[in-house]
């Protein structure tokens, strides 16, 4: 007697109830979804970190409501130059509330920064002072003594930098807290992603 063959059997459903192409395509959404998180968390921590400018103390380079892409990874080989602007998160009390600041590096470590006549001069271990060229500056700024002593001279340590805002007569920098330590940098600001309209490198030349 011949036997009919036997059905094929069905497999269980991963999800009861769903459909097999439907149940297919949710656990490729969710893979994705989860290798999208995991390269954003790597990204993020290692790589890039979007920051939107919330100050007026990098005008007019920066203006409240950019939005920032921040070069997290090359601080770790390549110390900031003088002129590049960065990103750091400033000390206590100021930087209390958790908002980054975003300045431009005058000094380097082992120099010592003046404030002369409102401009800028900087001299090394075994360098005569100099007046500090600042193009990205709009003309006729001054720079003025700040914070409670009005302190006119600073003296960067090593493994520090001397931040100062473009923007003056409204920027909270240096000038108030002093140096601040390398371990404190975010990264350099790299593009300026938004507005559509404001799109473009951040240099250290503008």
């Amino acid at each position: 007697m011949i036997r009919p063959p036997e059905p094929n059997p069905v497999p269980e459903p991963l999800v009861p109830g769903w459909p097999a192409d439907i149940r297919r395509w949710v656990l490729e959404v969710a893979r994705t979804v989860l290798f999208v998180a995991a390269l954003y968390l790597v990204l993020n921590t290692f790589v890039v970190q979007p920051v939107e400018v919330e100050m007026r103390s990098m005008q007019p380079l920066l203006v409240e409501g950019d939005h920032l892409l921040v070069d997290r990874l090359s601080l770790r080989w390549d110390a900031p130059d003088r002129g590049e602007v960065v990103v750091f998160d400033a000390p206590s009390p100021y930087g209390d509330d958790g908002v980054p600041y975003v300045k431009r590096v005058i000094g380097l470590p082992g120099e010592t920064i003046q404030i002369e006549n409102g401009r800028i001069y900087v001299s090394g271990p075994d360098a005569p002072p100099f007046r500090l060229d600042e193009p990205y500056l709009t003309d006729g700024t001054v720079t003025l003594p700040q914070g409670p002593a009005g302190s006119r001279e600073w003296r960067v340590p090593e493994g520090s930098v001397f931040v100062l805002g473009d923007n003056r007569s409204d920027s909270l920098d240096s000038r108030t807290f002093g140096p601040i330590g390398l371990d404190r940098l975010i990264g350099r600001a790299l593009v300026r992603y938004l507005p559509l309209d404001r799109i473009g490198f951040v240099s250290s030349r503008d």
